[in-house]
């Protein structure tokens, strides 16, 4: 039974390659309309779980000459290739042009054009295309014409408008009768801004002339100067015939038989000192030219980049001086506990000390950066090494995840990149599989306290592969005394990380900080994310063929490394196939976000879950296991090691990485320096990162911070502190005890400098703003004329208070006083939103408001239904009922 599933597995698999590699035919440059209506991304999706079942139930096979077959199909390939290059493109080709007239005309081909087709060009904002020439239609019948994309859009047949639309998703169809044989097309699409994007295409009638046949791209042999049919046949028969040979490798390569690995002979320190000198060799090669100036280029272009370069320059100057208040980050003064609205790399910062307080921050950054890469590279290397006893297997599955496409498009994200002891922490809880001794649990656990020490996020992804291999080996016969070993390890990891988590839950708790299944869905990442690809390589074939509203994240590993990593499920030891598999599920489940019921009930249930944003990095784990799985399948095949090697490299190398010049302090920031007070660059908002990089040179409290989470203060600050400044501003800032500010516009205040665009004012004294209290709750009734309140008897009313909602402030909200509820009388009235802010400084989730008034008498009020307050009852401040 087991050979007879292996067979149809296999049978299976073979089938859905050949339907995909006619899918992929489909594609530029070929353009083969293969008698089957196939698509890609099903079909992808379909070949990974045939090969993940193939692998499985895989078996001895009989040795079948590939030879034969690999000769015919490049042979094949060849054919192809040269029937394309004497058949021509086909289609139409797109003349551009903008407002200063014709920009010129792109190769011919299908309706289906990227805003990266027109850099040869260098289009403005506003760019014009217009395609022009003949479409010849194969019968007549209703068709159903349809364009996707980004613009403006107007389809003419013979003279005809037949499709229009537009917008920034552009969605739009038509049904049309059109009669056999040739007719003028006419398409413009109008654009401004950035991204132009166009796919036109039709479903064709049935047989009959009805609606409802193949819904595809308008081929280009079917516009444009007519082709020789006779060439676009054998295309067609070409494409079958390679598909074809392409099945048949998968059915005669065994690359689904089981194989014992050889024994491992002991790792020395030769083996670990030329393995540590090919990762460093590899980390420089693929992040070149970044070696060549260390400290003075990266990533500090990006926000996010600069981000993380200033939270290693805080921690290292922090530690170095004051390492009680680490989490007391001189951001979002005067927030507590303000490092923990961010990633707190403690041990990253730790390790790159010397070269931040040396070199500065930007080198440590970048030394941090490849160290993660070699490190993380040797784990996996030596993970791989354990259970297949292959050197150089090892190395290269090492070299996939040191390396790999996936770190570089990340480069500004140094807590998605210290994965420096992920490997090492599954390697230990294999060594305590083999031997289950307490100090071998407690290693587990230490080197998971280390990986969260390095990243919360990747210490999270760590504790999700570790428990599936927990729960997997208690399947397996771990007993009761030896899972409280493990136990213990993962005790030791919760000790070691309590000091470090206390201030997350102290900040949770006073900002009332979770996440919402609508906050993570919008950094969840979608099934067809994991299709797509970031290199040069594919990823213009995935920005064509997926649909952009459904790409969230740019998370396909490469061809190579799926190919292999799939191929090593029928080789791997049983444990690495089941926590590979299971731990991957896992990971993409969770990664999907609120789009699985599981992840909604997790959400729901564990308060841990709802601290955790960025979903999609979870997408890691498939990555980790396609690596390690791939050098099962490399063990034993030296020649294809090598060139898997290769190739994998030249697809990882074509990430477009970009560096930028490491910034200097501002004359401003050096002239902050050593002076007292707190420090606000107005207005806030606009530049937030460079001035926490720029506050590496004072390091003085600063109004201005960034992270992922945005305090509820600070949303109002940003309101109250936009220029120009006036007296309430004022208010605010000498309340919270800012000294200085930083503008680029002539200040309202005394000048204390004047260095190039920058002014530095100092903020007069004067009238300080005043937390609001909590008051007297009255009753409240919400209508749409306004919000009206009972004191419960006539008496003087003067001011009211409401807690606050996310609503514009209302400087000088409408006020009416009543005596009987009938009559109603306005009187001036005014809201302090410096007032407001200070008291969301002290309290963020409760934080006050107060509406204040001359003294009138009465027993009603009715306040402006615009009030930034939230439902619920008002408090009475001041006045005698």
């Amino acid at each position: 039974m087991r050979s007879l599933a292996s067979d149809l597995s296999r049978a299976s698999l073979a089938l859905a390659v050949f339907l995909l590699a006619l899918a992929v035919l489909r594609w530029r440059p070929v353009y083969a309309e293969p008698p089957w209506d196939v698509r890609a991304l099903p079909l992808s999706a379909a070949s990974v779980l045939l090969a993940i079942t193939a692998a499985l139930l895989g078996r001895e096979r009989r040795p079948r000459r590939i030879a034969p077959v690999a000769l015919s199909a490049v042979g094949m390939a060849v054919c192809l290739a040269i029937v394309v290059v004497v058949r021509g493109p086909g289609g139409l080709a797109p003349e551009a042009s903008d407002q200063r007239g014709p920009l010129g005309a792109l190769a011919r081909g299908p309706i289906d054009v990227l805003g990266a087709d027109l850099r040869s060009l260098a289009p403005g904002r506003r760019v014009t295309l217009r395609w022009d020439g003949a479409l010849r239609v194969p019968r007549t019948g209703t068709y159903r014409l349809w364009a996707t994309g980004r613009g403006d859009v107007k389809v003419t047949l013979d003279g005809r408008l037949v499709l229009a639309g537009g917008g920034e998703v552009l969605r739009a169809g038509a049904d049309a009768f059109i009669g056999r044989g040739p007719h003028r097309l006419l398409v413009q699409l109008d654009r401004v801004g950035p991204g132009p994007r166009l796919r036109l295409g039709w479903t064709q009638p049935r047989s009959t002339g009805d609606p409802g046949g193949r819904d595809e791209m308008i081929p280009p042999r079917m516009m444009g100067p007519e082709t020789r049919p006779l060439l676009w046949m054998i295309t067609d028969l070409l494409a079958v015939v390679l598909a074809g040979l392409v099945a048949a490798l998968v059915l005669v390569v065994r690359w689904d038989r089981p194989r014992r690995p050889p024994s491992p002979r002991p790792v020395t320190g030769g083996e670990i000192g030329w393995a540590v000198s090919g990762h460093v060799i590899l980390a420089l090669i693929m992040s070149w030219p970044l070696v060549l100036d260390l400290a003075g280029s990266g990533v500090t272009d990006r926000p996010d980049g600069r981000l993380n370069v200033w939270i290693l320059a805080w921690d290292a100057h922090a530690l170095l001086h004051a390492p009680a208040r680490l989490f007391q980050a001189p951001i979002f003064h005067p927030l507590p506990d303000a490092l923990a609205f961010s990633e707190n790399l403690i041990l990253p910062a730790i390790l790159a000390a010397p070269a931040t307080l040396l070199g500065g921050p930007v080198l440590g950054y970048n030394l941090m950066l490849l160290l993660s890469a070699v490190v993380s590279g040797l784990g996996v290397q030596m993970l791989v090494r354990r259970a297949s006893g292959d050197r150089l297997a090892a190395f290269v599955a090492g070299a996939f995840f040191a390396v790999g496409s996936h770190r570089w498009i990340r480069m500004a994200h140094l807590h998605a990149e210290v994965t420096l002891f992920l490997p090492f922490a599954l390697l230990a809880l294999d060594r305590f599989w083999q031997r289950r001794t307490l100090g071998r649990g407690l290693l587990v656990g230490v080197f998971l306290a280390l990986q969260a020490l390095s990243s919360i996020y990747l210490g999270a992804i760590t504790a999700l592969v570790l428990a599936v291999g927990i729960a997997l080996a208690l399947v397996a016969g771990l007993r009761a005394r030896e899972a409280l070993r493990l136990l213990a390890g993962m005790a030791l990891a919760a000790a070691v990380m309590a000091p470090l988590a206390r201030p997350y839950f102290r900040m949770r708790s006073f900002q009332g900080m979770e996440w919402t299944l609508g906050d993570v869905a919008t950094y969840a990442t979608t099934l067809p994310s994991y299709a797509a690809s970031g290199t040069r390589l594919y990823g213009g074939l995935t920005q064509r063929h997926l649909d952009p509203e459904r790409v969230q994240d740019t998370l396909f590993p490469g061809l190579t490394v799926l190919v292999l990593g799939l191929a090593g499920l029928a080789t791997a030891p049983p444990r690495f196939r089941a926590v590979a598999l299971v731990a991957s599920a896992a990971a993409v489940v969770f990664s999907l976000g609120p789009q699985t019921p599981l992840y909604r009930a997790l959400h729901e249930g564990l308060v841990l879950v709802r601290g955790v944003r960025a979903l999609s990095r979870f997408s890691l784990v498939p990555v980790l296991s396609l690596c390690v799985l791939s050098g099962f399948a490399l063990a034993g095949r030296w020649r294809l090691a090598l060139t898997a090697l290769v190739l994998f490299l030249v697809e990882s190398g074509n990430v477009p990485i970009r560096y930028a010049p490491a910034p200097r302090p501002s004359a401003a920031a050096r002239w902050l320096a050593g002076k007292q007070g707190a420090v606000a660059d107005l207005p806030l908002g606009a530049r937030d990162t460079e001035v926490m990089l720029d506050g590496v040179a004072h390091f003085r409290p600063l109004v201005n911070g960034d992270s992922g989470f945005m305090p509820r203060p600070y949303t109002r600050a940003m309101e109250l502190l936009q220029p120009p400044l006036g007296e309430e501003a004022a208010r605010l800032l000498r309340a919270i005890g800012v000294r200085h500010v930083v503008t680029r516009a002539d200040p309202p205040w005394p000048e204390a400098a004047r260095l190039g665009e920058e002014r530095i004012a100092e903020v007069p004294p004067g009238d300080r703003a005043e937390p609001v209290e909590a008051g007297r709750p009255l009753p409240t009734l919400w209508t749409p004329d306004g919000i009206v309140i009972d004191t419960g008897a006539p008496g003087t009313l003067e001011s009211v208070a409401f807690e606050l909602d996310e609503s514009p402030w209302i400087a000088r909200p409408r006020v009416e006083v009543s005596v009987d509820g009938r009559s109603w009388t306005e009187v001036p009235a005014r809201a302090s939103l410096a007032d407001a802010t200070l008291s969301l400084l002290r309290d963020p989730r409760h934080g006050r408001g107060a509406v204040r008034f001359a003294p009138a008498p009465g027993r009603y009020l009715r306040l402006d239904p615009r009030l930034p307050a939230r439902a619920g009852p008002l408090e009475a401040l001041s006045g005698t009922p």
